[in-house]
């Protein structure tokens, strides 16, 4: 319900209602599930270091750095959008919105810093390395289970189950990584 503050009288189904549905979730989950590969992956060079990996190797990853942190910062936010109750203004989806974006632009300039350190020229310590990509790949995952309990908190009761259980079992996959 909302209150029309011009008459002062409760208006009840004023705002149109949208239900959050599983279809709704899964480009979202499938990104996640991109980017936590990549995570892996580089958690897994991070493992090997001094070794480097080998040059096919090493551009796949590059380009798939690219391609799921990097290009995707500029993605359509229309579903962030469809998290807010519409019509209102409400300071708690804004700020988790704004985590959301400045999480997304410090995966950004990370990805950026690790492609730096891998650049065929670069030459950087294997220690150094190390850290670069775990630190990577650490925030990187703290970042998507920010945005999945974003979802969870602004969706809410609007949820179906079918919804809940897949953003549940995306969670609960987050944890045994």
């Amino acid at each position: 319900m909302d209150r029309n503050r011009r008459e002062n009288k409760i208006v009840p189904f004023a705002l149109p209602w949208h239900v959050i549905q599983e279809v709704d979730l899964v480009r979202l989950i499938g990104d996640h599930h991109r980017r936590a590969a990549l995570c892996v992956h580089a958690e897994v060079m991070a493992d090997d270091l001094p070794r480097r990996p080998d040059a096919k190797t090493l551009t796949a990853f590059l380009a798939a750095l690219d391609e799921r942190v990097i290009q995707t910062e500029t993605d359509d936010w229309s579903f962030w959008g469809a998290m807010q109750v519409h019509g209102r203004d409400d300071a708690l989806v804004t700020t988790v919105l704004d985590h959301i974006r400045a999480r997304r632009a410090s995966d950004v300039a990370s990805a950026r810093e690790v492609i730096a350190a891998l650049d065929a020229g670069a030459d950087i310590a294997p220690d150094m390395l190390g850290y670069i990509l775990r630190g990577f790949f650490t925030h990187c995952l703290r970042s998507i289970d920010f945005e999945q309990l974003a979802v969870l908190a602004m969706a809410g009761h609007r949820m179906t189950p079918d919804a809940r259980a897949l953003l549940t079992d995306a969670l609960a996959e987050g944890v045994a990584a």
